[in-house]
């Protein structure tokens, strides 16, 4: 399994090449941009559903049983592998000139997540997770991931790409108790800042509302680089939801109990 899940991530690796070029080839390029939303603003552009027909005609091209499960398209199969697809995890950021926009690829097989991969293009970083390895590849410079050691909660860097994001004003209040307990917070970042915990940088990152794209890839890059990331309810992500990343089982704990507090301030 060891030597399959090796060939896997290397094909990932040849996806992410290519979203890359796309990607960055119209980064901060005047771009046509569509609303999926009619109450809100959920922005989708040429580049997004480039990539994600790009990517899915080389998965099926390579692995034509395979089933995916994009944000644009998919391909819904009897297999027991999956891969999920987000083609620009940040799209709102990418349409900003923002650089912390990120492609994010996983495979699982029988609804376990067995490969993650982040490419955040205009940086030039790469992070990895698949068996119990996770590492991040930099301007062509390979280190090993790990996460932070804080313990207390006081000491905690919080994450969230925006509480404006969150699925219903209850979370949000549930998120402010939280930030109240932190030494700092941080917003923005989307896919980016569980890329910075994993590589221990940031301690804590909430967010509310997640699609299985969104977070699938991020689970073995962050679960290998010794933090936990679950839901709220301390149910598997693979499903996407509320979530929670922590840099360990404590502060994930402390975490949980501020976010579930029946009323919060």
């Amino acid at each position: 399994m060891i030597k399959e899940i090796i060939k896997y991530n290397k094909f990932a690796n040849e996806l992410a090449n290519e979203a890359r070029k796309i990607s960055l080839k119209f980064f901060k390029k005047k771009l046509v941009i569509k609303n999926k939303l009619k109450n809100g603003f959920d922005p989708v552009t040429y580049v997004d559903t480039k990539i994600q027909s790009h990517l899915n005609k080389l998965i099926l091209k390579s692995y034509p049983n395979h089933s995916i499960l994009g944000e644009e398209e998919s391909f819904i199969k009897k297999s027991k592998f999956e891969w999920c697809i987000d083609p620009i995890d940040g799209t709102k950021s990418y349409i900003q000139g923002v650089p912390l926009w990120g492609t994010l690829i996983s495979l699982s097989s029988n609804k376990k997540i067995i490969l993650g991969l982040v490419d955040i293009p205009a940086l030039d970083e790469r992070y990895f997770g698949y068996q119990n390895v996770a590492f991040k590849i930099s301007k062509g410079k390979k280190t090993k991931l790990r996460v932070n050691r804080t313990k207390k909660l006081s000491q905690s860097i919080l994450n969230t790409t925006s509480p404006y994001l969150f699925e219903n004003k209850k979370d949000q209040k549930s998120f402010d108790n939280l930030r109240r307990c932190v030494k700092s917070v941080r917003l923005g970042g989307d896919c980016y800042s569980y890329c910075l915990l994993a590589d221990g940088h940031v301690d804590i990152v909430v967010e509310s509302g997640l699609n299985p794209w969104d977070i699938r890839a991020l689970e073995p890059i962050i679960n290998n680089a010794g933090g936990i990331i679950r839901t709220w309810d301390e149910n598997d992500i693979y499903n996407g939801g509320r979530i929670i990343a922590a840099c360990n089982r404590e502060i994930f704990n402390k975490c949980k109990k501020k976010l579930n507090k029946k009323k919060p301030s």
